[in-house]
Formats: structure tokens, C-alpha cells, sequence
């Protein structure tokens, strides 16, 4: 039932986000054109476009996850939703993980637009000699991958996943707290504004409280002595090798476990919510 509900609820979503998806990928396919063009309007209208674009994106991807809490939940729709032979839990699991899904794609969606876009311009720059270039450059990543860095940016990326993937879900769920709360009976006025202020501050106390037992899981070597005076690429290539991390086992698990912890209230906070204090409009 948990499946079919997340697939509901993507079907009742996908249609905001992909018109602005696709209006990335496209920026990001003809906005290398338009750039080689040095018509100095041109390249301040793309550099607008896609900084309208983005911010669009995260504002909408942001509003329409809210949206969903709201509409599915403390609407009419949302009075039928509750009225369906379905869990509290896989309803609320539902959304959490619906606004999950969107939060990656909106990522992964702007990751496959940069990696377009560098590989667009990177061949209308070179042009014929784009064969030659393309040599050069792979010799130079080469020669970066040697010093190590590829591989430590990749195990950055995996130790941090799963500590992105909480954080993500720990933010839903205050999401969903929150627009819960400001819907039941315990809150009867200005409840938009209430709900926002009340988001923050939880968000702040709660990040708060959790900063007295942790600190940061990964510590970063002072590399910034080798990169002040760069003047070759052996500098560089110096540079690149002195980098490096080390990561506090027990602040990385402590975040891992405190977060996970923090969700699982918040969560059950929001089903006691929903079966006692739910106050349908």
C-alpha cells in the first residue's frame, strides 16, 4: 500500500516539475551557443534566464512539497485521503518520501544540466581542433586524477550520502510536523504565518541542541598555503595532493543517529496529531 500511495502522490506532483526539468535541460543545451555569440545582451539574457530558472526551481520544488502536505492532507482531498482504507503511517511515509524523491531529482537534475552545458561549450570552443583538445584536456585530468583528489571527492560524496539522505528525510518530516500542527485544533488563527515561524524555530532549536553533543564529522586538512602562490601546474598538481580529510567517527555517527532519532519523534509526533488533534476544514 506504501508504494502505491508514493506513486500517487508522484503522479499528482510531476506535472510542476517537469516543465522547469525540461527548461534546464534546455538552458543548458543552448546557452553554450548563444554565449559563443559575444552579443553582450545575449550572454546577460542567459545568465538571467538561468539564474531565474534555477531559483524558480528550488522555489517551486520548496512550495510544491508543501503543497503536497497541505492539499493530500488538510483539504477535501486530503478528508478522502484519510478516509481510505490506508495506514496513518504509510500516508505520512507517503509524502515524506514523495518529497524525498523531488529533492533528489531536483539535484540530479541540475547536475545532468552543468554536465551538458561543460560539454557543449567545451566542444564549440574547441571547434575543429576539438579531437587535439580533447587529448590535452584528458591528459590534464590525467595527471589531476594521479594526485588522488577524484578518488578523495568521491569517498567525501559516499560517507556524506547517507548523512544527506537523513538530513533530507529529517526535513520532511519537520515539514510535515509543522504543517500538521498549524492544522489541528491547537492552532486557530493566522496559521500560514504561525506554521513558518514555527518551522524555523524548531528547525533552529532542534540544529541547536544537536550542535552541544557533535560537531563537524568531516575535518579538512589547511591546504591553503599550497594554492596562494600557484604560478604552474605542478603548483597545482602540489596543491591538489596535500588535500585531504579525516572523519570523527563519533561525531559522523552521532549525526547519523541523532537526526534518525529526531525524525522518528517528529514522526510519531505528527501521527498523534493526525488521530487526536486533526481539525479538518
Amino acid at each position: 500500500m506504501l508504494i502505491k500511495c508514493i506513486k500517487h502522490d508522484l503522479l499528482a506532483t510531476y506535472r510542476e516539475f517537469s516543465g522547469l526539468y525540461l527548461a534546464l535541460i534546455l538552458l543548458a543545451i543552448f546557452s553554450p551557443f548563444l554565449l559563443r555569440s559575444n552579443n553582450q545582451f545575449l550572454i546577460f539574457i542567459v545568465f538571467l534566464g538561468i539564474f531565474g530558472v534555477v531559483i524558480a526551481t528550488l522555489v517551486v520544488t520548496f512550495m510544491t512539497i508543501i503543497r503536497l502536505y497541505s492539499r493530500r492532507l488538510f483539504s477535501d482531498e486530503g478528508y478522502l485521503t484519510l478516509t481510505l482504507p490506508v495506514k496513518t503511517i504509510d500516508t505520512v511515509l507517503s509524502k515524506v518520501a514523495t518529497g524525498a524523491i523531488w529533492s533528489f531529482a531536483t539535484v540530479s537534475v541540475f547536475m545532468v544540466s552543468g554536465l551538458l552545458f561543460v560539454t557543449i561549450f567545451f566542444f564549440l570552443a574547441a571547434g575543429s581542433q576539438w579531437q587535439t583538445q580533447a587529448a590535452a584536456l584528458a591528459d590534464m585530468l590525467g595527471q589531476i586524477a594521479a594526485t588522488g583528489i577524484f578518488a578523495k571527492i568521491g569517498n567525501l560524496a559516499l560517507l556524506g550520502l547517507p548523512m544527506s539522505l537523513i538530513d533530507t528525510i529529517y526535513s520532511m518530516i519537520l515539514l510535515i510536523f509543522v504543517i500538521t500542527l498549524v492544522n489541528t485544533s491547537l492552532i486557530r488563527k493566522n496559521r500560514v504565518a504561525i506554521g513558518i515561524l514555527l518551522f524555523f524555530a524548531i528547525s533552529l532549536f532542534l540544529n541547536g541542541f544537536m550542535s552541544l553533543f557533535h560537531s563537524t564529522p568531516f575535518l579538512f586538512r589547511d591546504v591553503a598555503l599550497y594554492f596562494n602562490n600557484i604560478n604552474s601546474v605542478s603548483d597545482l598538481l602540489l596543491g591538489l595532493r596535500q588535500v585531504g580529510f579525516t572523519v570523527s567517527v563519533p561525531d559522523y555517527a552521532f549525526g547519523i543517529i541523532g537526526q534518525g532519532v529526531l525524525a522518528i519523534a517528529l514522526g510519531y509526533g505528527t501521527l498523534w496529531l493526525l488521530d487526536h488533534k486533526l481539525e479538518m476544514e
